[in-house]
């Protein structure tokens, strides 16, 4: 190849990537002009009745500024952005407005606005709708209520003045190593327990009259005045010291020494919880397994307790 026919060829296939990038560069130009005019029809739709979120309109110019400047991946995040505004607020001011049937704003229901009713289809993550579970030696599925007539709340949750102390509100910590947890976390550790893992143990730290009310399936109960100290760290009965002896090595899976002393190495990893964020009962027996050796880290709470779980519409199983 010549010198001159040489640079002819680069010559040649330096234009050939100039077109290409000029062909693309305008597609993507027409791209995010295509997306900022949904994203405004979206916004007309939306002021039509009145459902205009305050910031829509501002993205779109934010978006036809960054088309101008030639940011076109920003102008088209923007634009989509603007337009799911546009659609959410539509969506959101038809349900407020209607009286008899009412319905939930697409992006709270998970499917189009015309079939999004109050009810329920049973899921609790898009991935989980049933995780079976045994309890006292049945299988129990805990899922979600579906009913659209179920209400929110047992009578029993629903009152909110309650005397502190002792029903005083729990901080978010209950002490220094301990997870906080909520209600899928404690499904996991549920389903760890389900696929054999004898290492875990739930533990409904209420006395028996609540827990014969309802409980989470798949849980133990373990009232929490069975695993206390008084304020000396001691028992007044040595019958009370047996008893949380025996609750810590067959339960809980400590081992006791010939001397007395306490193994935590094969100790169980124990979800406790109670009635609720104002409930001390399984805070109280957290602290008191950690005075007692218990490691910290073994120990995770769930702060919301039963309040919570059928706050969500989650099974709950008689004893």
């Amino acid at each position: 190849m010549t010198f001159v026919t040489k640079n002819m060829t680069m010559f040649l296939l330096g234009c050939c990537l100039v077109i290409s990038s000029t062909i693309t560069m305008a597609a993507d130009k027409k791209a995010a002009q295509e997306a900022i005019n949904k994203a405004e029809s979206s916004r007309q739709h939306a002021a039509s009745v009145n459902g205009e979120w305050r910031d829509t309109g501002k993205f779109i110019k934010k978006a036809k500024a960054a088309l101008k400047e030639g940011k076109i991946d920003k102008a088209i995040k923007l634009a989509h952005f603007a337009e799911r505004q546009g659609r959410y607020g539509y969506e959101q001011a038809v349900s407020q407005s209607t009286q008899n049937d009412l319905t939930m704003p697409y992006y709270m229901s998970g499917g189009n606005i015309a079939s999004s009713t109050i009810e329920g289809n049973g899921y609790i993550t898009p991935e989980l709708k049933v995780l079976d579970v045994m309890h006292n030696g049945k299988s129990v599925s805990i899922t979600r209520a579906s009913d659209k007539n179920a209400t929110a709340m047992p009578k029993i949750f629903t009152h909110t003045a309650r005397a502190c102390p002792p029903f005083c509100v729990q901080p978010i910590t209950v002490a220094k190593g301990v997870e906080t947890i909520g209600e899928l976390e404690v499904l996991d550790y549920l389903k760890r327990i389900s696929h054999g893992d004898r290492g875990i143990l739930v533990v409904d730290s209420r006395t028996p009259e609540w827990v014969r009310l309802g409980t989470i399936p798949g849980s133990v109960s373990i009232p929490w005045n069975k695993i206390s100290l008084d304020s000396l760290g001691t028992f007044e009965q040595d019958s009370e010291a047996k008893i949380l002896q025996n609750i810590l090595s067959k339960d809980l899976g400590v081992r006791i020494t010939k001397d007395g002393r306490r193994d935590f190495r094969n100790a169980k990893t124990l979800v406790m919880y109670c009635n609720g964020n104002w409930c001390p009962q399984s805070s109280v027996n957290i602290k008191t397994l950690i005075k007692l050796g218990y490691p910290p880290y073994k120990l995770k709470w769930y702060r919301g307790g039963m309040q919570s779980w059928v706050s969500v519409g989650l099974t709950t199983v008689k004893p």
